[in-house]
C-alpha cells in the first residue's frame, strides 16, 4: 500500500490554482514547455467574498444540482441496464456556460480552459436533466494507478462482518486512551506522554500493518443493526469518561509537583484522549435522540469548544467541499494555519446560524434561548467549579486540554475534505454532495476507535446513517492510511502535500469521468443511491438549510455494481483489498517479537531500567526547589515561622536561649535559599561544628522535622515540596546529630547550648 506516489513524475507545486504537469508529458521527457501545454487545471476556485455568516445563499431558493446524473428515485427504481443512478437536478431548463477563467469556480475539467462564453459540450441540462457526452474525456492516468491508491490490503481481518457482539465490543476501545491518561500520570516522569504516543504514533503504525475492514453489511445485516440499542449504549460512556479524565487531569496538576515536561504529558495525553473522542462526539450531536444529543453537546462543553456542533450539524454539512465551508481544506492549504483559521470561522459561523434559527422561532440571537452562550455558560461553570475544588493551578490544565482536543477536531476536518471541491453549477450554489466528496479510510483499528467516522463520504451524502451501518467503496476517494496517521502526517505541510496532492489530480480525474461518462474507471456507478445531507435531531432547524426535494429517498444499501463480483471476475479498477498481506503478517510478527522482547528486557532488568528512566527524568531541565519555595520572598517567611516553633517548644527552646535572634535567623534563612538551589551565599558556620556537643537527642530531631512540615502545610505547600525538603533535612542528619542518643533516655539527658550559626 504506498503511501508515497509510485511514479516519480515531476510536480509543479503552488497554491491556488494547483496546476500539476500530465504524466505521460514528464515521462515522455518532453520538458517543461511541453509540459505546460498539456496542465490538467486540478483546481481553479475563486472564493466568493461573503461580508459575514449571515449574508448566506438561501439553499432553499438556490438548490444544489448534482450533476452527471440523474434521479433513479423519481420513478422509485434503478434503471434496468445497471448504469449510473440518476439525480434529480432542480435547475430550470438551462445551458450551463463556463464563465471567464478568473472568475470561475470550476472543477478541474481541462475543458474549462475554454474560451469564455463557450459551451462545456460534455455538460448541458436539458428539461430538467443532465445530458453527457460519452466522447468527451480522455483518461490521462493508467488504472493501476487508482488501483494502488485504493487498495489498503491488510491481514485479512475485519470486525464488520462478525456480528453484532463484536462489533459493539470493538468499539469500547474507544475509552482506551482515558485509560493510558491515568496510568501514565501515575506512573509519571516519561510516562505522562503514554497517551499522545498511542495515539500518533502506535495506532498510525498499527494501522499500516493491520490494514482495512472494507466489508459492507447486507440489508437484512443493516437492518438489525441499525435497531440495536447496544451501539447506542457504547457512546453514551464516552460522556461519563470524559468528565471522570478531565477532572483526574485537574486534580494531578494541581496537587502533585510536576516538571514542566510532566505538565505538558499529561495535558497533551488527556487533549489527545479527548480529541480521539471526536468520533464519538460527532456520532452523538447527529442522533435524534435526547440522552446522546445532550450527552455530545456536554461532551463539547468540556472541551471548551461548544459552537461546534451547530457549525457542524447546519453549516458544514450544507456548504462542505466548497469555498463558503471554513471546514473543507483545499489543496496547498497549511494545517497551521488552516486549524486557527477554521477555528474563529466557525465560531462566526456557528452563530449566524443559531441567529437564523433564533430568528425564525421569534427570538433574538442574544436572548437566553442562544444554545452557544448557554454551552460557553456550562464550560464557565465546569472552570469554576474545577478552581474551587483543585485550586487555580487546575485551570490552565483545563483550558489547554480543551484547546488540543478543538485542535484536533478541526485537524481532522482538515483531511476529512483536502482538495475536493463540489462543482458550482451557479454563483453560490453547488451540486449536491455525493460520494466523491469526502475521502474514505476503511482501516480496521481506527474505524474501531472512532466509531466508523473515517466511512467519510457514506456520512456526508447520508447523514441520517449511525455509524454502524455506514458503508465503504474502493471508488470513493481513499486515504492513504487512517485519520491518526494522515493528522500526524499533515503536521509535515510539505510531506502531506506530496502524499495527497498527486492523489486529489486522480479523484479530479474520476469526476471528470463521471461527469463525461457515467462511470467510474470504467464501471457503472458503483455507489448506493439516496442523499440527505443535512440531519438532525432539529427537523425544523434542518428545514431552514436544506430543500425537500434536496433529499433522495434510497431504494437499497446496496448498489447496482458488484465491487465484490468484478474483483472475482478479475475485472481492473477494482481495490484488491488482499495484497500485500505477507508482508504486512511479517510486520506485525516483527511488531510482536520487539514488543514481547521489550517486556523480557524490562522484567529481566526492571530495576536498572527503572533507576536509569527515573534518573534521565529528574535530569530534565524543571524549576529549583528554591524557585517552588517562592524565592527569598516566599523562604523568609517561611523560616520565621518554622524559628518561632523553634523558640516555642520545650525540646527545642534551649538550644536558643540568650541567641541573637535576628542574626541566628538570617543564617537560617541563608542556608535554607542556599540548600535548595537558590543563587545566596551561606555565611554561618558548618553544621557539624553548630550542632557538636548539643547533644540532640532523636525525640528533639522529630520535633523539627514537625517543626518544618507544618509550617509548609501552613503556607500551602503541597506533599512533593514536603517530601523534597524532607530529604534534605534528612540529609544533614550525620551533622545535626553526632551524639545522637536514644529516644528512651533523651528525657534524662541534659540539653546542650545552642551553638551560633
Amino acid at each position: 500500500m504506498p503511501l508515497l506516489r509510485q511514479s516519480s513524475a515531476a510536480r509543479l507545486h503552488r497554491r491556488k490554482p494547483m496546476i500539476h504537469a500530465s504524466d505521460a508529458d514528464v515521462h515522455a521527457g518532453k520538458g517543461k514547455a511541453a509540459a505546460q501545454d498539456n496542465v490538467e487545471m486540478e483546481t481553479l476556485h475563486v472564493v466568493q467574498e461573503v461580508a459575514s455568516p449571515q449574508q448566506e445563499v438561501d439553499t432553499e431558493q438556490a438548490t444544489v444540482v448534482h450533476t452527471g446524473v440523474e434521479d433513479a428515485k423519481a420513478e422509485g427504481k434503478i434503471e434496468a441496464d445497471g448504469g449510473p443512478h440518476p439525480l434529480r437536478a432542480k435547475a430550470a431548463p438551462q445551458e450551463v456556460h463556463a464563465e471567464p477563467v478568473k472568475a470561475v469556480v470550476d472543477d478541474g475539467d481541462a475543458d474549462a480552459t475554454q474560451a469564455a462564453g463557450t459551451t462545456r459540450p460534455e455538460e448541458k441540462l436539458h428539461n430538467g436533466k443532465t445530458e453527457v457526452a460519452q466522447d468527451n474525456f480522455v483518461r490521462k492516468h493508467d488504472l493501476q494507478e487508482f488501483e494502488s491508491i485504493q487498495s489498503h490490503g491488510g491481514l485479512g481481518l475485519s470486525l464488520t462482518d462478525k456480528g453484532l457482539l463484536l462489533n459493539v465490543l470493538g468499539h469500547f476501545s474507544a475509552y482506551l486512551p482515558s485509560a493510558l491518561c491515568v496510568l501514565g500520570a501515575v506512573w509519571g516522569g516519561a510516562w505522562t506522554w503514554l497517551t499522545f504516543v498511542v495515539g500518533w504514533v502506535v495506532v498510525p503504525i498499527a494501522d499500516l500493518i493491520l490494514g482495512a475492514d472494507s466489508y459492507n453489511l447486507t440489508e437484512e445485516e443493516e437492518k438489525k443493526f441499525a435497531e440495536s440499542v447496544w451501539f447506542r449504549v457504547v457512546t453514551w460512556f464516552h460522556f461519563p469518561i470524559q468528565v471522570a479524565t478531565v477532572t483526574f487531569g485537574a486534580y494531578w496538576v494541581a496537587t502533585h509537583d510536576l516538571t514542566w515536561a510532566e505538565w505538558l504529558g499529561v495535558t497533551f495525553s488527556i487533549g489527545t484522549a479527548e480529541g480521539f473522542g471526536i468520533g464519538c462526539v460527532h456520532e452523538l450531536i447527529h442522533r435524534p435522540g435526547t440522552v446522546d444529543f445532550v450527552s455530545g453537546v456536554l461532551s463539547l462543553c468540556w472541551s471548551n469548544y461548544g459552537h461546534f456542533w451547530i457549525e457542524h450539524l447546519w453549516g458544514h454539512h450544507r456548504n462542505v467541499a466548497s469555498p463558503l465551508d471554513p471546514a473543507s481544506s483545499d489543496v496547498g492549504d497549511n494545517v497551521w494555519t488552516f486549524v486557527p483559521r477554521c477555528m474563529w470561522l466557525s465560531f462566526v459561523e456557528a452563530w449566524g446560524i443559531e441567529a437564523k434559527i433564533l430568528k425564525s422561532r421569534g427570538k433574538g440571537a442574544l436572548s437566553v434561548d442562544n444554545r452557544i452562550l448557554q454551552a460557553y455558560a456550562v464550560t464557565a461553570l465546569v472552570a469554576g467549579a474545577y478552581h474551587q475544588a483543585f485550586g487555580l493551578a487546575a485551570l490552565p490544565f483545563f483550558f489547554a486540554q480543551g484547546f488540543i482536543a478543538a485542535w484536533i477536531v478541526d485537524n481532522t476536518n482538515y483531511i476529512e475534505h483536502y482538495g475536493l471541491r463540489r462543482k458550482e453549477v451557479s454563483p453560490g450554489v453547488y451540486e449536491r454532495v455525493g460520494w466523491l466528496h469526502a475521502w474514505d479510510t476503511p482501516e480496521l483499528l481506527s474505524n474501531s476507535l472512532l466509531f466508523k467516522i473515517q466511512r467519510h463520504p457514506d456520512h456526508h451524502t447520508n447523514a441520517g446513517r449511525p455509524y454502524q451501518v455506514l458503508r465503504t467503496y474502493p471508488q470513493a476517494p481513499t486515504l492513504p492510511t487512517g485519520y491518526a496517521g494522515m493528522i500526524a502526517l499533515s503536521w509535515f505541510p510539505p510531506l502531506f502535500w506530496y502524499v495527497m496532492d498527486w492523489r486529489v489530480a486522480l479523484v479530479k480525474e474520476q469526476e471528470r469521468e463521471f461527469r463525461a461518462t457515467g462511470t467510474l474507471l470504467g464501471n457503472a456507478y458503483p455507489f448506493p443511491d439516496g442523499a440527505q445531507a443535512v440531519y438532525s435531531f432539529d427537523t425544523e432547524a434542518d428545514k431552514l438549510f436544506i430543500p425537500a426535494d434536496y433529499v433522495v429517498r434510497a431504494s437499497s444499501n446496496q448498489p447496482a455494481f458488484d465491487q465484490y463480483a468484478a474483483q472475482k471476475e478479475g475485472r481492473r479498477g477494482v481495490s484488491q483489498y488482499g495484497r500485500n498481506r505477507g508482508s504486512r503478517v511479517a510486520a506485525l510478527l516483527a511488531l510482536v517479537l520487539a514488543v514481547v522482547g521489550g517486556a523480557a528486557v524490562y522484567g529481566g532488568f526492571g530495576a536498572t531500567v527503572h533507576v536509569q528512566t527515573d534518573r534521565a527524568v529528574r535530569a530534565l531541565p524543571r524549576p529549583t526547589l528554591f524557585d517552588r519555595l517562592g524565592g527569598l520572598e516566599g523562604i523568609r517567611p517561611l523560616v520565621s515561622s518554622i524559628y518561632a516553633k523553634h523558640t516555642a517548644d520545650p525540646l527545642t527552646a534551649a538550644w536558643f536561649e540568650g541567641k541573637n535572634h535576628p542574626v541566628v535567623e538570617e543564617h537560617v534563612v541563608e542556608f535554607f535559599a542556599a540548600g535548595t538551589g537558590g543563587d545566596v551565599t551561606y555565611t554561618g558556620r558548618g553544621m557539624l561544628d553548630v550542632h557538636r556537643g548539643m547533644q540532640i537527642s532523636g525525640e528533639a530531631f522529630l520535633a523539627v522535622q514537625d517543626h518544618v512540615l507544618t509550617s509548609l502545610a501552613e503556607h500551602g505547600y503541597g506533599q512533593a515540596v514536603k517530601d523534597e525538603v524532607l530529604g534534605i533535612l534528612f540529609s544533614l542528619r550525620p551533622d545535626v546529630l553526632p551524639d545522637l542518643k536514644p529516644i528512651a533516655t533523651a528525657a534524662t539527658g541534659s540539653a546542650g547550648e545552642a551553638g551560633e550559626l
